[in-house]
């Protein structure tokens, strides 16, 4: 399977995680998610969740179980704000899976500014319900590479592209996205600034602050992926944060790529 970030799409555990570092699991902490208390009767709450990591299983955990408060909790909407280089396809999938499937709309938004959602967050960014960029943020560079750099026949690697592309034109025709700018992020890893996107139909809005982008929003329209029609209302909403358990945060470390090859060489030694 491919990558869509120079990095594998699947690889085993012991890839990332040294055998000591395994051991150290067992006493991290694991401490409950801040969703914050429900919003006051009658004020919206919008979830706000980070993906400001690669894209990779823990984050991506983090991203789900997110999605799946915001339902329990019925908020009015999920703000997913990105800011990532990329990262494996099948955490990426994972997280387009989760934010397709969600009863509560989904914004994704590149924020602050200096920040990207480069090749799996171009996927991700542009599966919102809504998407935003904040301004001098950028996205795209989405061809899908192989994990260390080995060969690929021409044959598999037009399969993988054509795979990758063909993804993100579904994506986009169901949201009702530019599919052809889009598909060129893939094919031809073309980079977009927030007003070319903007321009070009691939986002909604362009946004300083959270608070901008929920009264640019607030009241719109928009069609759900399964093509039911929903509005949003988020005057005065209540923004609460959704944060990384302890035990997250550990592993999240663990995952980097530079920590992941001190602890592989460690273990060699």
């Amino acid at each position: 399977m491919p990558s869509v970030a120079g990095m594998a799409p699947s690889q085993p555990r012991t890839h990332h995680l040294s055998l000591a570092a395994l051991c150290l699991l067992a006493t991290a902490g694991c401490l409950p998610a801040a969703a914050g208390s429900p919003a006051g009767a009658g004020q919206p709450l919008v979830l706000s969740v980070t993906l400001d990591d690669t894209v990779q299983p823990v984050s991506a955990a983090h991203v789900v179980r997110g999605l799946r408060r915001a339902n329990e909790i019925k908020a009015q909407a999920v703000l997913l704000t990105i800011n990532t280089p990329g990262g494996l396809e099948s955490s990426m999938r994972e997280i387009i899976q989760a934010v397709i499937e969600s009863r509560v709309p989904v914004i994704t938004y590149v924020a602050r500014s200096g920040s990207r959602a480069a090749s799996a967050g171009f996927f991700i960014l542009l599966s919102g319900d809504l998407a935003a960029m904040a301004p001098g943020t950028h996205t795209g560079a989405a061809h899908p590479v192989m994990m260390g750099g080995g060969d690929v026949s021409k044959t598999m690697e037009a399969k993988i592209e054509n795979d990758s592309a063909a993804y993100l034109r579904s994506i986009c025709e169901r949201r009702g996205r530019n599919s052809t700018l889009a598909e060129a992020g893939v094919r031809q890893s073309k980079s977009y600034t927030e007003t070319e996107a903007l321009n070009g139909h691939l986002i909604d809005a362009v946004a300083n602050q959270p608070a901008d982008l929920l009264a640019k929003f607030d009241g719109k329209s928009i069609k759900r992926f399964d093509g039911s029609a929903a509005s949003l209302h988020l005057a005065g909403a209540s923004l609460q944060s959704f944060q990384m358990t302890a035990r997250e945060q550990f592993l999240s470390y663990l995952a980097d790529p530079n920590v992941a090859f001190l602890l592989g060489a460690l273990g060699l030694l």
